[in-house]
């Protein structure tokens, strides 16, 4: 392996679990020496503006679909995740929805948050030539030079032969650092299925899946198709109706019958990812137990709900979802 590979391979395996800024400063410099083409004698000069960029929009997407904790400090939270949350809750108001979008789908201008956008750039460039871009570089008391800095204009020099390394072993890099910013996750959240959150924003591949095929095993628990709504008791009425995940979908990353109730619409939409009450999981509790022994032995889902019900995953989710 490339002397230049082996010294980011040590940098990535062996930083410190602080926080998981190194982890964005890296693969924000990889993306950009993929996609670049720009040479000055034998040189590549990358902006703090542009890593700062790519450093938004990692945590945007983590932060907008999963809302995953990026340090073990929960009082004092990094800056930057300070910052890309103040814009995250300033985009949800300009749009009067809780909607998630990808951060690559968002022109701010267009939206009106342009000096707002800006603003948080400037705010991880500080942050970033304060604490990061020279860290990077230092493991166990030994400093590589991979790049040169200038923190004073903002920019990081790349010799042009490490650069096209960094674009040959490119896939190796991103999944070391997928790997390692996974690891760190899981030492500040009780969030499940990082790895699958992690891969999946990467990927493009966040999608919420229909769930009428869960309304076969939800009717089982009214009469004459007379479905209510858990939260209020209410009947719902066919164009009113809506299947909630107890335990927000942000949490869980997946469909689970144990974790779905009817409700309404207007109901499902203003609880988003509001933890639900003490009341709530006990009735729910409750009601996989009632629906258990209506759903037949060889249904697809019995297993399941089955296993959810002896494990009490509905309480053991609810209580690692309260942190």
């Amino acid at each position: 392996m490339d002397i230049c590979i082996k010294q980011w391979n040590n940098l990535i395996l062996n930083c410190r679990f602080d926080n998981t800024y190194k982890m964005a400063w890296s693969k924000a410099l990889v993306e950009l020496a993929v996609n670049t083409n720009e040479t000055r004698e034998g040189i590549v000069i990358f902006d703090l503006d542009d890593i700062a960029n790519l450093c938004l929009k990692y945590y945007w997407n983590q932060t907008i679909y999963f809302d995953l904790i990026q340090s073990p400090n929960m009082k004092k939270p990094p800056e930057i995740i300070s910052s890309t949350k103040d814009l995250i809750t300033l985009f949800f108001t300009k749009k009067q929805s809780v909607q998630p979008i990808r951060f690559e789908k968002i022109d701010f201008n267009k939206i009106e948050l342009a000096r707002e956008y800006e603003l948080a750039i400037r705010n991880i460039v500080k942050t970033l030539k304060q604490d990061v871009c020279w860290r990077f570089k230092i493991v166990n008391h030994e400093e590589y030079e991979i790049y040169e800095l200038d923190r004073n204009e903002g920019k990081v020099f790349f010799n042009k032969n490490n650069v096209v390394t960094l674009k040959a072993y490119s896939d190796f890099l991103f999944t070391l650092i997928n790997y390692r910013w996974t690891q760190m996750l899981e030492g500040f959240n009780y969030s499940p299925r990082i790895s699958r959150k992690v891969r999946a924003i990467d990927e493009n591949n966040i999608r919420r899946t229909s769930l009428k095929k869960f309304h076969q095993n939800l009717d089982l628990m009214f009469e004459d198709s007379k479905r209510k709504c858990f939260y209020c008791g209410e009947n719902i009425a066919d164009n009113e109706i809506s299947v909630d995940h107890v335990i927000p979908w942000s949490y869980m990353f997946s469909d689970d019958l144990w974790n779905l109730v009817y409700c309404h619409k207007g109901e499902n939409s203003e609880k988003s990812n509001r933890l639900p009450s003490e009341e709530d999981i006990t009735r729910l509790e409750e009601r996989n137990k009632l629906l258990l022994d209506l759903i037949q032995n060889n249904n697809k889902d019995y297993d399941q709900l089955q296993i959810a019900v002896e494990k009490d995953y509905v309480k053991k989710f609810w209580i690692s979802f309260k942190g």
